[in-house]
């Protein structure tokens, strides 16, 4: 990964950690058939490969976050396992773009889950919740937009067709809420490495919906604002660039 720094390159490890341990996770779960909660966090089919991938990967961390904190707090019932499942199959992730840009960013086949590992059991999500007898409950988790507001003054993020926009903004309020709170590092569990890996693994899931977001609207391109993109979205480019690098968040107009 040409480019990055050693704290980036650290960061990566851990958001591909996290992501392997979910997926291997679930799959495991699935293999011994325990009673148990299996989220599948999907991207929509009407957005881009890119989009419907970093946004099913941004918002199955929000997920894992609101998993750490029922755990913590101890409400969670049953085991819960979850993953995100990109919008393709393996066959044609192969030489795709969506491959292409994951791949500089050290994510590929070993931690992704692709629709045609998955979708047999996609398709039991309904059937699971009626009947008592199926061990686990399916949950989809349909990523999508902001739903719809009123006109205001500020435009919420992703109003302009961005899922990864609004992903990334629900994640850094869930981080928000939690992380100053008395919970603190307890909150991380610390499945990854023993010392609380997903904070790290948090940072780099919004390094990667930065990234995402430059390329879907070519670098912020003026001339695509309020098309692809909105005022709120370049805040957030700005704002999650500003926290990984450290710096205020105050953006220059």
């Amino acid at each position: 990964m040409p480019g990055l720094s050693e704290e980036d390159i650290l960061g990566l490890w851990r958001l591909r950690s996290l992501l392997h341990e979910l997926k291997s996770s679930l799959f495991e779960a699935l293999s011994r058939g325990e009673k148990c909660v299996l989220k599948l966090v999907v991207g929509s089919s009407e957005v881009s490969a890119i989009d419907a991938a970093c946004s099913s990967i941004v918002r199955a961390c929000h997920e894992h976050l609101k998993i750490c904190k029922l755990e913590r707090e101890g409400l969670k019932d049953l085991p819960m396992h979850l993953s995100p499942v990109m919008p393709m199959t393996a066959e044609q992730f192969d030489g795709s773009e969506l491959k292409l840009f994951l791949s500089k960013l050290g994510l590929g086949y070993d931690v992704l889950l692709f629709l045609d590992s998955i979708e047999e059991v996609m398709h039991l999500s309904a059937e699971s919740q009626m009947d008592p007898d199926f061990a686990a409950r399916i949950d989809l988790v349909q990523v999508a937009g902001p739903p719809p507001t009123t006109l205001s003054a500020t435009p919420t993020a992703g109003s302009c067709g961005l899922h990864v926009s609004w992903a990334a903004f629900e994640l850094l309020e869930m981080l928000g809420l939690l992380v100053p709170s008395r919970c603190g590092p307890a909150l991380f569990l610390g499945t990854i490495d023993g010392a609380g890996g997903e904070d790290v693994a948090m940072k780099q899931a919004l390094n990667l919906a930065e990234k995402a977001m430059r390329r879907l609207t070519n670098s912020l391109d003026p001339g695509l604002e309020d098309q692809l993109w909105n005022r709120t979205d370049g805040d957030l480019v700005f704002a999650i660039g500003a926290i990984l690098k450290g710096m205020p968040t105050v953006r220059q107009r």
